[in-house]
């Protein structure tokens, strides 16, 4: 397979798609005894087809957004052209906002339906500097989010974790304890193949994880001019214990990201992150926390990056960015872990992942108050840890109605 599908097969189907700009809240207001209610939310239509190595079985190709795990590699079977529909990132939320003598009180509210039924996205209050509830990670920033159709967007980042914490800031400082099994932080851990409880495997369902002590986040955002920028650090203990072994070791992470107005109408950003058992608090990390080796558990470090543009024609915006995630499996593969799924007769089944890219271009715009339309080709290519390869294309193509 080549690592790159030729994008000329894609543009036939520009003509069928609709259309989507990522959302801006526009809520219906009203007060009540001196609180203002704010109800705010989007229904949200995405049409998709995709075109490359798709995994057989997947009927919706990689389904609602990029999911790495439906593209199919060297020696695994593989369909191409798949469409999908679906409807399950339109939004509803309420927020108030009550005067106090220091300051507002604030509370936030708000599901969408992205799994199919309406999930808790985010849930907490905020007044004086304190924040407590469900929200996004103290390790995030939207500083250097290019703007983008698909769900996942690009890579490379923090991974936009909503979970639950307690959050002081002051200034442009913000330091919280945060939930390490939060809403997606607790699947930093993966089974591994030819897992073994107390033998060699990736830490995750054969073993019994133990979550100890809250993770520990800081960020500091700013800016200055034309420049806005961000940077933030995690410190996590990744441990188990199954009664009979048990281990822990430190893992961190960090970024820094940044953007930059060249122009009143173009942008450029860009981000940087890494870290010692970063696991999920990064963007489609391919390797977990650690991996278990005996009694032993050791951290995996990864890391990634994105960089886009933005440039406004017309009555809207053009974006492109480019993500890259890596993963070192080197002292994995030293200690025997097995990386590489294959069966009774050798055959090759599956592999886990050493870098993944992703590519996003598109073209969003408003044609008239609380509509946004936008169209979008999408990159997506994984690379394993035995050098097979395989790539999607996507075509994708929305419509957003607010309130």
């Amino acid at each position: 397979m080549n690592k790159f599908l030729l994008w000329r097969r894609v543009f036939p189907f520009l003509g069928y798609s609709f259309l989507f700009v990522t959302p801006s809240v526009f809520a219906i207001d009203y007060d009540v005894n001196g609180t203002n209610v704010s109800l705010y939310g989007y229904a949200k239509l995405d049409v998709m087809y995709d075109i490359g190595d798709i995994k057989t079985g997947n009927s919706s190709g990689m389904g609602d957004s990029v999911n790495f795990s439906k593209i199919a590699v060297d020696g695994q079977p593989s369909t191409s052209g798949h469409s999908n529909l679906h409807a399950n990132e339109s939004r509803l939320g309420i927020r108030t906002t009550t005067p106090t003598e220091k300051g507002d009180l604030i509370t936030n509210i708000e599901g969408d339906f992205f799994f199919g039924n309406l999930r808790m996205r985010q849930a907490y209050g905020s007044w004086n500097g304190i924040t407590a509830g469900q929200t996004w990670s103290n390790f995030h920033t939207f500083i250097s989010t290019t703007p983008t159709l698909d769900f996942t967007g690009p890579a490379g980042r923090d991974a936009f974790l909503r979970q639950a914490q307690l959050r002081y800031s002051v200034g442009d400082f913000h330091v919280a304890i945060e939930d390490p099994s939060g809403a997606m932080s607790g699947n930093s851990f993966d089974g591994g193949y030819d897992a073994v409880t107390g033998g060699r495997s990736i830490a995750g369902t054969d073993v019994d994880r133990k979550d100890g002590l809250p993770d520990i986040t800081l960020r500091y955002e700013s800016l200055a001019g034309a420049l806005r920028w961000a940077s933030a650090a995690m410190i996590r203990e990744v441990a188990f214990d199954d009664g009979a072994a048990k281990d822990s070791k430190i893992g961190w992470g960090a970024f820094v990201a940044a953007n930059y107005a060249l122009t009143p109408n173009t942008t450029l950003r860009g981000q940087i992150t890494g870290g010692e058992g970063i696991g999920a608090y990064m963007k489609v990390n391919p390797a977990p926390s650690a991996y278990r080796a005996g009694s032993e558990l050791e951290t995996i470090f990864a890391w990634g990056g994105t960089i886009g543009i933005s440039h406004d024609i017309g009555p809207g915006a053009f974006n492109v960015s480019y993500s890259l995630v890596n993963a070192d499996w080197d002292n994995a593969e030293r200690d025997g872990v097995s990386l590489v799924n294959t069966g009774s007769s050798s055959e090759f089944i599956s592999a886990y992942d050493e870098e993944r890219e992703l590519v996003h271009i598109n073209y969003q715009w408003s044609p008239g108050h609380n509509i946004t339309y936008g169209i979008e080709l999408a990159h997506a290519a994984r690379h394993t840890v035995d050098g097979r390869s395989g790539s999607v294309d996507r075509l994708q193509g929305s419509v957003i109605y607010r309130f």
